[in-house]
Order: structure tokens, then C-alpha cells, then sequence
């Protein structure tokens, strides 16, 4: 599934990068122009054992080499040293461009994350009944060498048969992108509703797309409360490098 474009102030690039039935517990929200982007994600994480038996707050923010990523789903299996994202952290720090971080994380993450969802699995035999409702997509957002804003996208399946899906996209002057990954049925339907009554006729600046991008979280919040939770984390993106406006568990 690829962007799908409107004719108005917004691109709606790719909502969804996988199946529904994948439970991925994160809702990461990218807005951006050609200057500049804003990157906000939910702070619960569930704590699973069978079933999920409690929740913490965790920073899903990581920056590094003026890069940021977000990462939703299978994240972290100790079991067989799968840490998706230290691999993330490890790839922007050694790569000059947002698409090769991407490509080289993919990469890794596509060795590593079948052993690392059969470990999740075995852990949770009552959870789970096979490895396709297990999977991993993260987001990877900077800005080129002109100082235009770049956001990649990666969807990686357990299932080697499955190639990754990906969508590379530049900040355009006269539109807005939103980029989305992890839960978001109800953004998703925001997002139908805004097209449909013109809701983002002059929403370019940044305080406006600081404000939608909270509003998405909240809604998603609302709509998945068991795998969705506060506080949040924000960050704005420009040429300059990576400014905090909220940090959410990333204040600990």
C-alpha cells in the first residue's frame, strides 16, 4: 500500500504499512513541509507475560548524528540479542543520509527479527497463535545536504518470504506530509474528516502541525487505551538539527 495523494494542503503519504490484525503498541505521527517536521510519539509500554500484565512510560524518541527514529513493534527480544532500536541508534550515528540509515537498519532488523518473534512467541505461547500478528516498522526523519526534510519508512514482517515494505518521501513547500506508523485507526479517520471538511487550509507552520500532531496521539489514546498511552514526546526538525518541545518520558 502506497501514498495516496489529496489535491489539498496535505499529502497523506502512507497511514498504514501493514496488516491490521498486527498489534504494534506505539503511534508515531511525522508532519512536515520542506523546512521543517514535527515528530511525536505516544510513552506507554505494555509489560507482557501472557498477557499484558502491567504498562511503564518509555522514551520512543531516539536522536542521533541530527536524525530522529521511531520505532513500532516487536522493538526488543533479550533472549536472542535483538535490539531494533540500538540498531536504529547505531545506523544514523554511521550514515550521512536519512535513506541510508533506513536501508542499513532494515537490513539488520530483516536478519535478526524472525529469531527474535519465534522468542517472543515461545514466551507467549497463550498470546500469540503464529508470528504474523508480530512486526516491526520504524520511521527514520532528517534533513539533506539543501536542507530539506527527508522521511523514511520501513515495514519489516518475521516471515522472510514477505519482502519489506518501504516509502521515502521529501518535504514539499506547498503541501503538508504526514507520515504514520504503528496503531492509528483513529487518525486514520481524522484524517478522512479533515480532507473531507478542508481542515488544513493554512496549517503549514509549525505551532499548528505541534498541535494536530498532539491531537492524533490523544485520539489514538482514546481509541486504543490498552496499547496507546501518555505522556508524549515532541520534537521539532529543521535545518538547524533537533529542538525538544515536549519531552514526555524522554525527560527522565
Amino acid at each position: 500500500m502506497f501514498p495516496k495523494r489529496v489535491p489539498k494542503r496535505v499529502s497523506i503519504l502512507l497511514s498504514t504499512l501493514l496488516a491490521a490484525p498486527t498489534c504494534f503498541a506505539t503511534t508515531g505521527v511525522v508532519l512536515f513541509t520542506k523546512d521543517f517536521a514535527v515528530v511525536a510519539t505516544d510513552g506507554r509500554v505494555n509489560e507482557v507475560a501472557g498477557e499484558i500484565s502491567g504498562h511503564i512510560t518509555e522514551c520512543k524518541l531516539d536522536v542521533a548524528n541530527s536524525k530522529v527514529a521511531i520505532v513500532a513493534g516487536l522493538a526488543k527480544e533479550q533472549d536472542v540479542d535483538f535490539d531494533a532500536r540500538q540498531i536504529l541508534r547505531n545506523a544514523m550515528q554511521r550514515s550521512s543520509s536519512v535513506q541510508e540509515a533506513a536501508d542499513s537498519a532494515q537490513r539488520q532488523i530483516q536478519m535478526k527479527l524472525p529469531a527474535a518473534a519465534a522468542a517472543f512467541k515461545e514466551h507467549n505461547p497463550d498470546r500469540l497463535q503464529d508470528s504474523s500478528n508480530i512486526g516491526l516498522q520504524f520511521m527514520v526523519v532528517g534533513v539533506d545536504n539543501t536542507g530539506a526534510v527527508q522521511v523514511a519508512r520501513r515495514s519489516v514482517s518475521p516471515d522472510s518470504a514477505k519482502p519489506p515494505q518501504s516509502d521515502d518521501s521529501t518535504g514539499n513547500d506547498d503541501r503538508v506530509g504526514v507520515a504514520i506508523i504503528g496503531e492509528s485507526t483513529a487518525i486514520d479517520h481524522d484524517l478522512d474528516r479533515l480532507h473531507d471538511t478542508n481542515g488544513w487550509e493554512d496549517k503549514g507552520n509549525p505551532a499548528d502541525l505541534e498541535k494536530m500532531a498532539r491531537r492524533f496521539i490523544a485520539l489514538e489514546i482514546l481509541e486504543q487505551p490498552h496499547r496507546v498511552g501518555p505522556p508524549l514526546a515532541i520534537v521539532l526538525m529543521d535545518r538547524n538539527g533537533v529542538h525538544g518541545v515536549e519531552d514526555g518520558a524522554c525527560g527522565k
